[in-house]
């Protein structure tokens, strides 16, 4: 290996070889895992959530990480992690980050919320996650291909969608959820308003996740000047849910 370990974790990983790969994975893996010590620093000091609970938790997602950097081209090989015209990442390789990431932003969820119990953590944790999910599993959507070029500000934005997944949808969903759960294994009963809210949230969840189909339904395209709309709309939408959970 002719580069340090410096020159290396400064070259773009589509470019390495393997062996150089072995080390930018190394690499990886160590800052993951000084980012996951301060975030659980944090999260104990805002939250009093245990330390090593949040280590834990962040160190599997700091191997995810890891396999998903060192595994580079078993990945491009299923997801098409780079695009040979533009020479960058796709939408589809962003997408599988954004997926590994969910779990990173989902467990500090779930540390956060474990003081205020168990439900709620449990509940706001899969309703973060769920973006991330829901996105993999509808990447063609983002594609490079049916969305033109990522990188010059058309199509759908996968990483803008998650955020705002995230942002609309894990209030909604989180809350209904924790009541979901606490009328089936505390009052032993689910066939309520509670599982109605519940499937309301994941529909508003799939709603701002598929622009495609929000596209057919609104009046307006998303693609050119409608996304503030869009954006205003699924406020509206949130806000009308969230009312629904505080009046039943």
């Amino acid at each position: 290996m002719d580069k340090s370990l410096n020159e290396i974790m400064k070259t773009k990983w589509m470019y390495l070889n393997e062996d150089e790969l072995k080390f930018y994975s190394l690499g990886i893996f160590i800052e993951c895992i000084c980012l996951s010590v301060v975030i659980s620093i944090i999260l104990n000091l805002l939250f009093k959530s245990d330390f090593m609970l949040c280590m834990s938790g962040f160190t599997i997602v700091s191997i995810m990480f890891t396999i998903l950097i060192y595994k580079r081209d078993f990945f491009d090989e299923k997801f098409e992690l780079f695009s040979p015209d533009l020479m960058q990442g796709t939408n589809q390789g962003l997408i599988l980050f954004l997926f590994v990431s969910s779990f990173l932003v989902s467990w500090a969820f779930f540390c956060a919320a474990l003081k205020y119990g168990l439900y709620n953590a449990i509940a706001f944790s899969l309703a973060v996650c769920f973006p991330g999910i829901f996105l993999l599993l509808r990447r063609n959507v983002y594609s490079n291909e049916n969305n033109n070029s990522f990188y010059e500000g058309n199509g759908y934005h996968p990483l803008f969608h998650w955020v705002l997944g995230i942002t609309v949808g894990s209030g909604p969903l989180g809350v209904s959820l924790t009541n979901f759960l606490k009328d089936m294994f505390v009052k032993g009963s689910f066939l309520n308003m509670d599982l109605i809210l519940v499937v309301l949230a994941l529909l508003l969840e799939c709603f701002v996740l598929s622009p495609d189909v929000a596209n057919k339904i609104l009046p307006f395209d998303l693609k050119n000047d409608g996304m503030k709309k869009f954006i205003l709309i699924s406020f509206g939408l949130m806000i009308i849910l969230l009312f629904f959970n505080m009046i039943f």
